[in-house]
């Protein structure tokens, strides 16, 4: 195994197979126990045909959540993920975090399907053709649906609250 090279692609695509994971199971300590898994079997296992290691990447810690699944442990969303409030200054950082909190708070009232297909494309920016894939989805059937989510978290967020004055 070459030590470098797992330390290169962990860098590189950890925020989103972590973020990805966070959207599946809801918890951020599950989150990042799947997604440390996810490097090594993904590293490991990875054939020579996958273009994508990123691809590869989202579709272990997909299969993994399947096994959690499987165990019969299923958590919900209760929290924001860690690795969404960074910010610059205390009260860009307190502005940017209630903005996620409505976001994320609208998320987890989706379907898992859509919990994910809006992860996958928005936090982890793996793009609609290779979201669609992954998800086992047409192009046009995850263009639509992203559309119609769109909307649907809109009103969500506007139901909570989130864009009236005080």
């Amino acid at each position: 195994m070459d030590a470098d090279l797992l330390e290169e692609l962990y860098r590189k695509y950890h925020r989103s197979a972590l973020l990805y994971c966070t959207a599946l199971c809801g918890d951020p300590d599950l989150a990042q126990d799947i997604a440390a898994e996810a490097f090594i079997k993904a590293y490991l296992s990875l054939p020579d045909d996958i273009p994508s290691f990123r691809y590869w990447l989202l579709r272990v810690c997909k299969n993994l959540w399947f096994d959690h699944l499987r165990k019969g442990k299923i958590v919900t969303i209760t929290e924001l993920p860690p690795t969404l409030t960074d910010g610059i200054t205390p009260e860009n950082t307190y502005i940017r975090k209630e903005q996620l909190q409505y976001l994320w708070r609208a998320i987890g009232t989706l379907s898992p399907m859509d919990r994910e297909l809006l992860t996958l494309y928005y936090f982890s920016d793996v793009p609609l053709q290779e979201a669609a894939r992954l998800l086992g989805k047409t192009y046009p059937a995850v263009r639509q649906r992203m559309v119609r989510l769109r909307q649907t978290l809109k009103q969500e967020m506007e139901e909570q609250g989130y864009g009236r004055d005080v």
